[in-house]
């Protein structure tokens, strides 16, 4: 069969669907990622492929505009709270004064709804030409539920968990509003809405299930997979003493900037502690930082999956990426997380007792020492909530076993529960 997976311009949105798209590929199935441009050589690179027809909009761009609206509203204005980056140029703003937000809002959005109308357009072209039997689609990608319509195949929601269909917590909407440009009534389907999502492909673990609605879950284990890379050989040796993680992702530096004070602290709280420090961030990030003491291990834009093997514990920005992937492999956490959703997802993940939660944007150095010291010192037993939760994980059906009910997706439109129990079973 045919399979279409629509992703859009948010680096590692697709992270998550790889493995299946892999499992997909070698049960001798035809895959193709619908991407922005943008994202074409990373995918190809991941041995799919890429045909890069979607706009690509510019996330970061947009992130920045979200968090200036916010501040601007005075939702997120506290005592020392970095002030965002100017939506369209990435400069820090030194004073909302004189900026005509709302001016600015509505110019970006004029020329996003232009852009996503051409990504929507694309999608159908996609869809009308190639005839996909099944579609998947990401967090942000309704592209690809348009492109099912089309084609008249079934949709799957894949998110990288953690995120639900019909969330009780704003923050976590990130579906976004139904069709924004009209392009489903205009390509002559019916106006579509997260409600009518019937089939979510869903890692996460219990107990930070998330709300689905009516939607059939379709449980996947999740498989760490951050992006292609080369494995150190360091990391089969075993750490002499404790080695901790920090992880400050591309997006943390592109929405916040390179001054946001939680990444500079829980650097000293790690190298305070005396354990082994692990950095991996973005160049500019690691530039600003300045000075690193001479026992730090510095990597840029590494896939974190190929580094996390031996550590004792991760200390990271809250992305929903680097949260799935150090739960997968059971590893100790402290979210020091920077954004309303980031916080929400850190605080489900959080529920399972192996992640701890600070506000990374108002954490004082003090509080991610403390939390730094109790991730090594361990008293409450996160270590061992780390490894039930990446045994519940491991529990989970792998893409392979997922191959037969989605042949009988595709096959005859439709799924229910039985028949996903009993094909897995059967794989």
């Amino acid at each position: 069969m045919r399979v279409l997976f629509a992703t859009g311009n948010w680096v590692g949105d697709y992270f998550c669907t790889v493995p299946m798209a892999w499992a997909l590929q070698a049960a001798g199935h035809d895959v193709r990622y619908a991407c922005p441009p943008e994202q074409a050589d990373a995918i190809s690179r991941a041995g799919l492929v890429p045909v890069p027809v979607l706009a690509g909009a510019d996330m970061m761009s947009l992130a920045r505009l979200g968090y200036l609206v916010k501040s601007f509203e005075g939702t997120r204005i506290l005592p020392g709270l970095p002030l965002p980056l100017h939506p369209l140029t990435g400069e820090r703003l030194e004073s909302l004064d004189g900026l005509d937000v709302r001016a600015l809002q509505a110019d970006m959005w004029e020329d996003l709804s232009a852009v996503y109308t051409r990504s929507f357009d694309a999608a159908v072209r996609v869809a009308k030409a190639w005839r996909p039997s099944l579609v998947f689609h990401d967090l942000m990608t309704q592209e690809g539920a348009l492109a099912a319509r089309i084609a008249g195949a079934p949709a799957v929601y894949h998110p990288p968990g953690l995120y639900g269909v019909r969330e009780t917590i704003p923050a976590l909407d990130h579906l976004g509003p139904p069709d924004p440009t009209g392009s489903f009534r205009r390509h002559g389907v019916a106006s579509w809405s997260r409600e009518q999502i019937e089939y979510v492909m869903d890692p996460s673990p219990a107990p930070a299930l998330p709300p689905l609605g009516d939607a059939l879950r379709i449980p996947v284990r999740y498989l760490p997979y951050n992006g292609p890379g080369e494995m150190p050989a360091w990391t089969l040796d075993e750490a002499a003493k404790p080695r901790v993680c920090v992880f400050w992702g591309g997006s943390a530096a592109g929405v916040f900037g390179t001054r946001v004070t939680a990444l500079r602290h829980a650097v000293d709280a790690v190298v305070d502690s005396g354990a082994e420090l692990l950095l991996i961030a973005h160049e500019a990030q690691v530039r600003a930082l300045g000075t690193l003491p001479p026992q730090a291990r510095v990597l840029c834009g590494f896939p974190l999956h190929l580094a996390l093997r031996g550590c004792t514990a991760i200390v990271h920005h809250g992305g929903g990426n680097v949260l799935m992937t150090a739960a997968a492999m059971g590893v100790p956490q402290l979210a020091l997380a920077l954004t309303d959703d980031q916080i929400a997802i850190s605080e489900r993940l959080g529920l399972s007792g192996a992640v701890a939660v600070l506000p990374g944007l108002t954490a004082t150095a003090a509080q991610i020492g403390a939390a730094v010291a109790e991730l090594l010192e361990d008293p409450l037993g996160r270590a061992d909530a780390a490894d039930r939760l990446r045994a519940r994980i491991a529990a989970l059906p792998t893409p392979a076993q997922l191959v037969a009910p989605l042949e009988q997706l595709a096959r005859e439109g439709g799924l229910d529960a039985a028949a996903l129990s009993a094909a897995v079973v059967r794989g």
